[in-house]
């Protein structure tokens, strides 16, 4: 009996809680949205980004389980929150494990087939910033390695639809640019508008290109001036930029 006891009391106490992974790796993180490109120990987000979805895949026998995973090592005046759940650790939210509203680590619990994924929002997201995470598991906290996560200046190009259309004097006048990345059509790449000539309101002076990575604008004519107007597109946070032209003309409606 004294053997079996000195025996236990090598053990640490919570040695036999096994609702914890026990091998962090980076490999079971993936991320979508913001642009992102890269895997593994670097992901490389556009600057443009404001929020990403963080994805958690178990391996075998690591449904129900708990994992952490840490952000850390901010630079560049990046900041992030994460999105936290009602009801504490799910498998779709974070629990901070903290007090006072620490935003930076995310425990959660993997659902019945392993999986997990929490939202992650950016704010002041630049080309200088960047920071890193790893993954943790218990019960006696072992770590991943590092993973950084950086931002990159916008390469999206933008092109005019048509780079001269016809507008009815008296009503708004319509223009269209294209945004693509690699010759495909890109979406959700944020633009700022701006004109120049003839006209009084765009219905919109910032956008983001569809999923066909068309960007459309409105300018109106209520005036009925003739004239032109000069439409530009630029791409938040990069040098590209496309203009196209609205050519006014009045029409004599029959009474």
């Amino acid at each position: 009996l004294i053997v079996a006891l000195l025996t236990l009391a090598t053990v640490p106490a919570n040695a036999t809680d096994n609702s914890w992974i026990t091998a962090p790796s980076l490999s079971s993180i993936s991320m979508t949205g913001g642009g992102v490109t890269g895997g593994g120990s670097a992901y490389t987000f556009s600057s443009q980004a404001s929020d990403a979805v963080v994805h958690y895949t178990g391996g075998t026998g690591q449904a129900g389980k708990f994992a952490q995973v840490t952000f850390f090592d901010f630079t560049g005046g990046v900041g992030l929150e994460l999105q936290s759940g009602l009801a504490g650790v799910s498998s779709t939210a974070c629990d901070h494990q903290t007090l006072g509203g620490n935003s930076h680590t995310c425990f959660f619990q993997m659902d019945e087939s392993a999986k997990a994924s929490f939202r992650i929002t950016f704010s002041n997201a630049n080309a200088s910033a960047h920071f890193k995470l790893k993954v943790l598991a218990g019960p006696n906290i072992s770590e991943s390695s590092d993973a950084l996560i950086s931002f990159a200046t916008p390469t999206n190009k933008i092109s005019a639809v048509f780079k001269n259309v016809r507008g009815i004097a008296g009503g708004p006048g319509v223009v269209q640019f294209r945004v693509t990345d690699h010759g495909k059509a890109s979406a959700g790449v944020k633009v700022r508008l701006s004109f120049k000539g003839v006209g009084e309101n765009l219905s919109a002076v910032n956008s983001v290109s569809d999923n066909h990575g068309l960007v459309t604008v409105y300018l109106t004519n209520l005036k009925f001036f003739r004239g032109s107007a000069k439409v530009k597109a630029s791409v938040v946070g990069g040098s590209a930029s496309a203009t196209s032209y609205i050519w006014w003309y009045k029409v004599k409606f029959l009474s």
